[in-house]
């Protein structure tokens, strides 16, 4: 019985120890551990799982230190049954043919968002030898030990007087306040601590901006190709999306515009071009912005990995009228898991931001705003950007090499800064063939055809697609190309076969 209800796995990181007292406590919960019957000895469930007697004794007596069992003198130990006390039991099956009719769910949705074009990643990345993902960070470069150090500082309890009581619609001050000093002047920003909100990542600041400001009737320009996830976020408000031309730098001043309330942009690296657009369209941006009353949305995603020089300031740096609301996060440089972004804006919009965003989920976890401040606080963020950019930097030399003698035939772009490639294949290719055929060398390479809008019913472009190299080995990249280029000759084969 006890080897059936715990299965050891001695090659874990979880200890022997406390994978016996979850085991035993998902027992004790599921009703598998009768109330009355004495669990084994120390000694007798140390033999039958081969594992030290002190082992499963400190599981034991954890176990009734949290409540889970009790101790009898010279009986042993049993289930403590105040902890079943009111669980419900087991919901007995119906008989078959008394099936209520299923609720109709599909009537009551405004819309299918599921069935909106995303860009698809698979869970298992990491088994893949040669993951050429964007928005993905590579494990060695994780700041393991100063992350630790931090969320132990922040578990303290001193700190946890400071974060461990519902901070309502408020944010963690030592965050506000690196945000302001260590992050937003980087950018040539400068805001108080009422333009500044925490959102749970880029995604979420762009969801509240949305709600708040987007309704059926709205339009809303977004750049073609751009970012997919913000042109589904604006698509769920609103039907009127106006798709905005490309050039040589970056989100054209074309009449397009005139029409557009809100603009979403990247300015500082398109997605998923990489165009760096310059100071003067920026400037020229504003001034449309500022003569025809509209409001630029500026996804700042990449905004601390420039290694050549300077970086442009912010489009939000040089606005005078309040037209650009900023939005950036920590998922490219600290980890997309830690879930941290931000918005800064008009102290008036932050408010109403701040309010709905209270409705939603009140406030990001303020523990994990406590952290993140102490990390950027105590130098660690600083430290781990300047081991970016030199990494970054070889990973992208490592990346042009590799394409230059593998896929001469393709085209690609990139900038100083920037973690991914865009690559432009020959006319007749289809990535998203090609992007199954590299699967199964062990390469993962994102299809480009998700990144366009298809404007008016066109067709969307095939041959173009996104390599990120932030995820991957330096020493992964030559050969990953290489098995690259053997799935787009296969690729090419075929079609000349089929031609």
């Amino acid at each position: 019985m006890w080897n059936q209800l715990i299965h050891l796995t001695f090659r874990s990181k979880v200890s022997l120890q406390a994978q016996i007292r979850e085991m035993l406590v998902a027992a004790i919960l599921d009703g598998n551990i009768p109330v009355g019957v004495a669990l084994p000895s120390t000694r007798v469930l140390a033999g039958e799982l081969g594992v030290a007697r002190n082992t499963v004794a400190l599981a034991y007596e954890l176990l009734v230190d949290e409540g889970y069992l009790l101790t009898r003198s010279r009986s042993g130990h049993f289930v403590n049954p105040e902890i079943l006390a009111g669980r419900a039991g087991r919901p007995q099956q119906p008989r078959r043919g008394a099936e209520p009719p299923a609720a109709a769910w599909g009537p009551r949705m405004r819309g299918a968002v599921s069935s909106q074009r995303n860009i698809a990643k698979p869970r298992d990345w990491q088994r893949y030898p040669y993951p050429f993902l964007y928005g993905q960070s590579d494990p060695s470069q994780l700041p393991i030990p100063g992350w630790r150090e931090c969320s132990i500082q922040a578990a303290s309890a001193a700190e946890i007087r400071g974060w461990a009581g519902d901070l309502i619609d408020g944010d963690d001050p030592l965050l506000i306040e690196q945000i302001q000093t260590r992050l937003l002047t980087r950018r040539g920003v400068f805001a108080s601590p009422e333009e500044i909100l925490v959102t749970v990542g880029a995604q979420h600041a762009l969801f509240l901006i949305a709600t708040l400001l987007v309704d059926a009737q709205t339009i809303v320009g977004i750049e073609d190709p751009g970012y997919p996830d913000a042109r589904n976020i604006f698509s769920a408000r609103t039907s009127r999306i106006v798709p905005l031309p490309l050039d040589t730098a970056g989100l054209a001043l074309t009449p397009g515009l005139d029409a557009c309330e809100y603009v979403y942009l990247t300015p500082s690296h398109q997605c998923p071009t990489n165009v760096t657009m310059p100071l003067a369209r920026r400037q020229a941006l504003l001034a449309w912005a500022q003569v025809n009353d509209r409001i630029l949305i500026e996804d700042d995603y990449e905004i601390e990995l420039g290694y050549e020089g300077g970086a442009q300031p912010a489009l939000q740096s040089l606005d005078r009228s309040g037209r650009v609301i900023y939005v950036s996060s920590l998922s490219k440089t600290l980890a997309p898991g830690i879930r941290i972004g931000f918005i800064v804006g008009n102290r008036d919009l932050v408010a109403e931001l701040r309010a709905l965003r209270r409705l939603m989920l009140r406030h990001p976890a303020a523990n994990n705003e406590r952290s993140v401040g102490l990390f950027l606080a105590m130098g660690y963020h600083d430290a781990l950007l300047r081991r970016l950019r030199q990494s970054h930097a070889e990973r992208s030399r490592a990346v042009a090499t590799a394409l230059a003698r593998h896929l001469p035939d393709v085209e690609f772009t990139t900038i100083a800064g920037a973690s991914s490639f865009w690559l432009r294949f020959e006319p007749d290719v289809d990535t998203r063939v090609v992007a199954a055929a590299a699967a199964r060398q062990g390469v993962l390479l994102e299809p480009g055809d998700v990144f366009f809008a298809g404007a008016a019913g066109a067709a969307v472009p095939a041959n173009y697609a996104r390599l990120g190299f932030a995820s991957i080995d330096v020493a992964a990249i030559e050969p990953g190309i290489a098995a690259l280029a053997i799935a787009h000759e296969q690729v090419r084969a075929r079609c000349s076969k089929i031609r």
